[in-house]
């Protein structure tokens, strides 16, 4: 949903940012072979991915050019936002640690009202074990509804569009 309602705000029509979005999804196509966070999380290997894309459409003269370079921030979105929920091999091969950032802000309310911050940098070294099987969540319901709330102001521009259109 990240990449989605970014495209829509720098104007990207719905249609082609949906089309996108689905590039953000395809880190996480490891779990299919039981194995999660893989070299599929490496930016290193999208963006070799990318350039060999880049390269292609170039030898092949298809004017996709923009389309490459969305999708590259796109997946790059899905590798940031995992970066802040679990260890990430963010920079395989060229780092042998999977990096995770932990950030926190936290209010206390009582007689002595205080802001605890917290930001942290943890490592792990990679490894990238197959594992039996894995239960995905597909969605909570924190990120549902922040998925809502995010695509609300684009369905509800998208609707006025859509009456205006109807009016005419």
């Amino acid at each position: 949903m990240v990449p989605f309602i970014a495209l829509t705000l720098v104007s990207v029509k719905t249609k082609k940012a949906l089309s996108i979005l689905l590039l953000a999804l395809l880190p996480d196509l490891d779990a299919l072979f039981l194995v999660h966070r893989s070299l599929s999380h490496s930016l290193i290997v999208v963006l070799v991915v990318a350039m060999s894309m880049l390269l292609l459409t170039y030898k092949l003269r298809l004017r996709v050019y923009g389309y490459v370079g969305l999708g590259l921030l796109a997946v790059a979105s899905h590798l940031v936002l995992d970066l802040f929920s679990g260890y990430t091999p963010l920079l395989w091969p060229l780092y042998g640690y999977s990096l995770w950032v932990q950030a926190g802000l936290v209010a206390h309310i009582g007689s002595s009202p205080s802001l605890t911050s917290s930001l942290k940098l943890l490592k792990e070294s990679i490894t990238f074990h197959p594992f039996l099987s894995l239960d995905a969540p597909l969605f909570t319901g924190e990120g549902l509804i922040l998925s809502a709330v995010l695509l609300l102001p684009v369905l509800l521009r998208a609707f006025r569009a859509g009456w205006q259109r109807a009016r005419e």
